[in-house]
């Protein structure tokens, strides 16, 4: 059993959110840029809790190693993709204090709190497997879309893209995966699958709810 068997499993859903048009708009540059304030809005809120729930995954964990390998993982998000929202979000005058009063998507909650609760209640691998997606699919993203690049003229997509393209965000996904693998076995698997099959169902519904500036509302 193995990470690239969940993969294979699952590849008709990760192949959606990766030709969902918010992701392939933002790197051929034609991605209106009120949808990608409110993606970032939506995303700071997100990685705030994803930091939270990845804390509660490193107290889980008796290995030294293996909690040392995730708290790199943890210092590498807060100080260059969380670093890079940041200064997105200072470019927009957007203030980013605030962020506990933004407005939240159904998806961006739902997300969110099922992070949450997996981790809490679940098993660490549990917990592990419906992490790495969020991480694993920008990988991919950027894997699939690179070349659009080229032509993008949007400086501020392409900065944002640059994060994903680099060896320090590669490692930090690999790195993950490597947990990951440790823990699958055939008891597991077909849990460990389904809990990463889950997050990247909220993955194509976190971005389609941007896509369309679609809030919480009844």
């Amino acid at each position: 059993m193995s990470f690239q068997e969940i993969i294979e499993a699952t590849k008709n859903n990760w192949k959606k959110v990766i030709e969902h048009p918010f992701v392939k708009e933002i790197f051929t540059g034609d991605l209106d840029e009120d949808i990608f304030k409110f993606y970032l809005k939506q995303d700071y809120y997100y990685l705030n809790q994803s930091m939270r729930n990845m804390a509660v995954l490193v107290s889980k964990l008796d290995d030294v190693q293996a909690k040392q390998k995730l708290i790199a993982v943890l210092n590498s998000e807060a100080n260059v993709e969380f670093a890079e929202y940041e200064r997105l979000l200072d470019l927009y005058k957007i203030n980013k204090a605030e962020y506990k009063n933004f407005r939240l998507s159904y998806a961006n909650i739902s997300y969110s709190n099922y992070l949450l609760a997996v981790s809490s209640q679940n098993s660490f691998a549990e917990g592990l497997a419906a992490l790495i997606p969020c991480y694993w699919i920008y990988l991919k993203m950027t894997e699939a879309h690179s070349d659009y690049l080229k032509a993008n003229t949007n400086e501020i997509y392409i900065k944002w893209a640059s994060v994903f393209k680099s060896s320090r965000y590669r490692k930090l996904v690999e790195d993950l995966i490597i947990l990951l693998e440790s823990e699958i076995d055939e008891d597991n698997f077909e849990l460990l699958k389904d809990q990463f099959n889950n997050s990247i169902k909220f993955e194509y519904q976190f971005f389609d709810d941007v896509y369309q500036k679609k809030l919480w509302e009844i």
